[in-house]
């Protein structure tokens, strides 16, 4: 072959052949949800893929795609962008319930989803298990704010506690979920306490004067009680909860020193979009396939807050203490 017609296919190559095959594509779909509409799951992935050496403009190209509501009327736009990037993506990032209307789409096209994150309850409609290699392309991180843990906790802060209520909307679904999840709890996991259910549907003062009535020592819940936190708190009782919101360690104080939230359990979507991107890289590395990736539980954070503790009157054991990985002070 003539010498200068080899030189010219090898800085054809060198431009066009190993450099865009290494290149990859990801592509994020998101909602408004507030506060930040998941934006900390974006940042932690890329965060932790350029850790894996995977470095935005050079070998890696992001598309970020935030829809333009937080509910339904949005299910066009997921299906746009999935048509739209189907044909360059290696890897599509849905966070929440948009993950359900963009697998229709990505099932059986053999691209990797992976759903970042989403309650285990609606993970386990597009997957039959939580524990088990996938064999399809999906898989992903779940959130997990385990009932039992928010009883241990109650019990280590409350030795003396008898009751303890949840306290829901039953026209809120994730607030049902997770009452069957208290309900279906077997009774060693109560840790000595009577679980008690209080509807927010019947009104907040139906609320309090039951929870008055049933001498109620603490309570928490998910959306409902989130909703009608700042009511509620006139029951001056402690609150020991989860929250769903998406809560960096660092910003944990804001959310409870002013309030009679003692202690509870939180998820850093970061950390969820770090979790993604270590399977991501696996993936794009070889080392394992979508099939075999098996879905992540989400890392919980918990918490005490003494400064509330302190306002209420509340003596915090140091058990308690130890048990936990933060301490609002």
């Amino acid at each position: 072959m003539n010498r200068h017609l080899m030189a010219l296919l090898v800085l054809l190559l060198a431009v066009s052949g190993p450099g865009r095959a290494a290149a990859r594509e990801v592509v994020f779909i998101r909602y408004r949800i507030a506060p930040t509409y998941f934006q900390n799951v974006v940042d932690g992935f890329k965060e932790e893929m350029a850790r894996r050496g995977y470095v935005e403009g050079k070998n890696i190209t992001y598309r970020d795609v935030l829809t333009s509501t937080a509910d339904q009327r949005s299910v066009p736009e997921v299906l746009a962008t999935v048509d739209r990037y189907l044909p360059t993506a290696d890897m599509f990032i849905t966070c929440g319930w948009v993950s359900m209307y963009a697998r229709k789409k990505l099932k059986g096209t053999g691209v990797p989803q992976l759903f970042v994150p989403v309650l285990r309850s609606v993970a386990l409609k597009m997957l039959p298990s939580m524990d088990d290699p996938p064999g399809t392309n999906l898989s992903g991180i779940h959130l997990m704010y385990p009932p039992e843990k928010i009883l241990r906790l109650t019990r280590l802060i409350l030795p003396a506690a008898k009751r303890y209520g949840y306290v829901f909307d039953s026209r809120i679904p994730a607030d049902m979920v997770f009452k069957a999840a208290y309900e279906e709890l077997p009774v060693r996991d109560h840790h000595g306490l009577e679980i008690l259910f209080f509807d927010l549907a019947g009104g907040v003062d139906r609320v309090l004067a039951d929870m008055a009535a049933r001498k109620v020592a603490a309570y928490g819940g998910i959306v409902g009680s989130f909703k009608k936190r700042k009511e509620l708190a006139a029951s001056n009782l402690p609150v020991i909860t989860s929250f769903t919101l998406d809560i960096r360690p660092d910003e944990i104080d804001r959310y409870v020193r002013d309030s009679n939230v003692v202690a509870g359990l939180f998820t850093s979507f970061a950390s969820c979009g770090r979790q993604a991107a270590d399977m991501t890289a696996d993936i794009f590395d070889g080392r394992t396939t979508i099939e075999k990736t098996v879905p992540r539980a989400s890392r919980l954070t918990a918490f005490v807050n003494l400064v509330s503790a302190d306002r209420m009157g509340l003596h915090i054991p140091f058990a308690a203490l130890e048990a936990v990985d933060l301490v609002v002070r």
